[in-house]
């Protein structure tokens, strides 16, 4: 059995003999006519020349990554051939001057089961336009305040300087993963603690909570009509933050209790000093908490004896011999140094280290 020849085909664009055609035309005549990008002569892009964002999408987007923007635009610019498979794009970019650039686009991919490549050239021009973010914060925006107060006394200013860490902490993670309105807009220091302005309602409660976790204590929320927009009315949110009354390290006297404060949260957590047991009382207790002292107080002094359940110590001030119930916690032996607090209920030993409770 004898094979046909090839059968001789003719390109009706050209009239160049060839053994296959690709939609009525030869091989060069059908990527010749194909368009296979295709892109505006200028894209503009706004960008914010306060925190990098740009704008996009109808949306301002924090990305600081020059190549990443100007990739992310172009991509979102240019239209391939609708046949168009396993396309490849690489672009490199040339600086006309600080606000425009000149990028070289060039694509490769298979239509029809051809090879095929093309090459662009697209004028960027930056437009620097100060994003709705950092307007409100230049404008004092906020839509809550967390007021820092501590119950029954004045907040301290180490307490201040910590709570406002974690709140930038907090808000930084927020504006990260896509709240733009997570920042400080005014820190408003006041007689009887400080205010954070923030422009998120939502994250004002979040970083009451963080507060919460470190440093104890607790909040509520309260909203005011501000006004109305597209028919919606429109609220601001107040987060009253209390610190607890006792932090880490507080000596107090309740009942016929002497306790090392752990931490306070709706209970008291700490270690009766007298005994050395952990203990935690709850809020409904019927006599009140005082503050005799503090760890910060402290001194060390000789530990002169150990007899069964009772120790012998120095008194750090008079050198008088002092006889107290052995704690739990204490561990020492004759002749070493103790670590002692005094308080108008006396003196009292403390663990070498606090327990978080």
């Amino acid at each position: 059995m004898t094979s046909r020849p090839a059968r001789t085909l003719f390109c009706p664009e050209c009239g160049k003999e060839t053994s296959e055609l690709y939609n009525d035309r030869c091989r060069e005549c059908f990527l010749s006519n194909i368009t296979l990008i295709k892109c505006p002569s200028v894209i503009k892009i706004r960008v914010c020349p306060v925190c990098g964002a740009h704008f996009t999408a109808g949306k301002w987007v924090r990305e600081t990554d020059r190549r990443e923007v100007l990739f992310h635009e172009i991509t979102g610019s240019i239209m391939l051939h609708p046949d168009a498979k396993h396309e490849e794009l690489d672009i490199s970019e040339e600086e006309i001057d600080q606000s425009r650039f000149l990028a070289h686009i060039t694509v490769s991919a298979v239509v029809s089961g051809l090879n095929a490549t093309a090459t662009a050239d697209v004028e960027i021009r930056i437009k620097n336009e100060t994003c709705d973010t950092c307007s409100r914060i230049a404008g004092g925006y906020y839509a809550g305040i967390v007021q820092l107060r501590a119950s029954n006394r004045i907040i301290s200013e180490k307490e201040v300087d910590r709570c406002i860490e974690l709140a930038d902490h907090l808000l930084k993670k927020l504006t990260e993963k896509g709240d733009r309105f997570a920042f400080i807009s005014k820190v408003e220091e006041l007689k009887e603690g400080v205010d954070l302005y923030i422009g998120s309602a939502t994250s004002c409660k979040q970083v009451c909570r963080a507060i919460i976790r470190e440093l104890g204590g607790s909040y509520t929320t309260s909203p005011s009509l501000v006004g109305r927009k597209d028919g919606e009315d429109l609220y601001r949110i107040t987060c009253a933050m209390r610190l607890p009354e006792f932090i880490r390290g507080d000596i107090i006297a309740i009942r016929d209790l002497v306790i090392e404060v752990a931490h306070q949260d709706k209970q008291i957590h700490g270690t009766d000093l007298i005994d050395g047991h952990k203990v935690s009382l709850g809020a409904g207790m019927d006599a009140p908490a005082v503050k005799i002292g503090s760890r910060n107080d402290a001194t060390m002094t000789v530990l002169v004896a150990i007899e069964g359940d009772t120790v012998q110590i120095l008194d750090p001030e008079t050198y008088e011999t002092i006889l107290l119930k052995k704690p739990v916690f204490f561990h020492e032996e004759s002749r070493s140094e103790v670590r002692v607090v005094r308080t108008n209920e006396g003196v009292f030993l403390l663990p070498e280290m606090l327990n978080s409770g």
